[in-house]
This record gives C-alpha cells, sequence and structure tokens, in this order.
C-alpha cells in the first residue's frame, strides 16, 4: 500500500464525475473493501458509477490486478488424474 489517504466518497465522487482513478486509488478501494473499511452501500455506489462513467483499460487492469491480490492463491500444482499432472487452464 502506499502512503498516500483516500477515502469512499471521494472516490466515489471522482468516477461518478468522469474523472480516471489512479492506480494508487483503485488499490486502496479493493484492500478497504474487502477489509471491511468501505461499506456495501459505498462499494455499490462506486460500481454504479463506474458502470455509467466505464473504466480505462488501465484502470480495468489495476482493478483486475488489484483483486487477485487481496485474496488467497490457490496452488493446484499437485493435482492429478490416474497419476499424471492435469493440464491447467488459467
Amino acid at each position: 500500500m502506499t502512503g498516500l489517504t483516500f477515502d469512499a466518497p471521494t472516490v466515489i465522487r471522482t468516477k461518478r464525475d468522469g474523472g480516471g482513478l489512479s492506480d494508487a486509488a483503485i488499490d486502496w478501494v479493493i484492500d478497504a473493501y474487502t477489509h471491511g473499511r468501505v461499506a456495501d452501500a459505498q462499494m455499490s455506489a462506486l460500481l454504479r458509477a463506474i458502470f455509467l462513467r466505464g473504466m480505462t483499460t488501465a484502470e480495468i487492469a489495476r482493478w483486475t490486478a488489484a483483486m487477485i491480490a487481496s485474496g488467497e492463491r490457490l496452488d493446484f500444482s499437485d493435482l492429478r488424474r490416474d497419476g499424471k499432472p492435469l493440464r491447467l487452464v488459467d
């Protein structure tokens, strides 16, 4: 996390008013939401603003990366069928 400080109303307002979300803002909102510091209603408002205003390719890429980083990654390398490793698809 960066040393920058964000708050949900400002992030929501930025997107609602047609602005872009910085990498730091996206990282913050995903982290804050997954740790219970952003309420469901606030995330809903942000997602509505995103639906109405859209996201740039860069915002989508960062949002996806932040979501991936927010959760537990599962390791399927030991999965086998008939003693053979399974071929995994991302």
